[in-house]
């Protein structure tokens, strides 16, 4: 099953839900340009069932913010189903623990994530019944 949804709505749940104003535009077919305090590039590295880990390219500068931001927002980041690892600039998005997302979840998992135009392209499998 292929699944589509809007970068807006994605950015709308995250402030909405997260009280998180981050802005996400397409790239390429595995890029996405992320801005909340600054800039980044998430590129997805693996996708599994329920996570999708991204790896992110910064420069110097940038990278040094991140450390500092990831350091004062380690509290807010314990409420949301995202793990960033400033270390290997990885970020790992735990989508069971999205409450909306975690009951469609027990049925379907995701085998490959993509961005395409303005929306996100989840290509979706059932999961067996045992």
């Amino acid at each position: 099953m292929r699944l589509e949804i809007p970068l807006k709505e994605v950015q709308e749940f995250l402030n909405n839900y997260y009280n998180i104003n981050v802005v996400l535009k397409n790239i390429e077919e595995n890029k996405i340009k992320a801005t909340y305090f600054d800039s980044i590039v998430l590129i997805i590295k693996e996708v599994k069932e329920d996570e999708v880990l991204f790896y992110y390219e910064v420069d110097g500068l940038v990278d040094l913010i991140a450390k500092v931001a990831h350091f004062f927002l380690k509290k807010k980041l314990d409420n949301i189903p995202i793990e960033w690892d400033s270390k290997t600039r990885e970020v790992t998005i735990d989508l069971k623990k999205i409450q909306e997302l975690s009951e469609f979840l027990k049925f379907v998992y995701i085998s490959e994530l993509h961005f395409v135009n303005d929306n996100i392209l989840l290509i979706l499998y059932a999961r067996d019944k045992t």
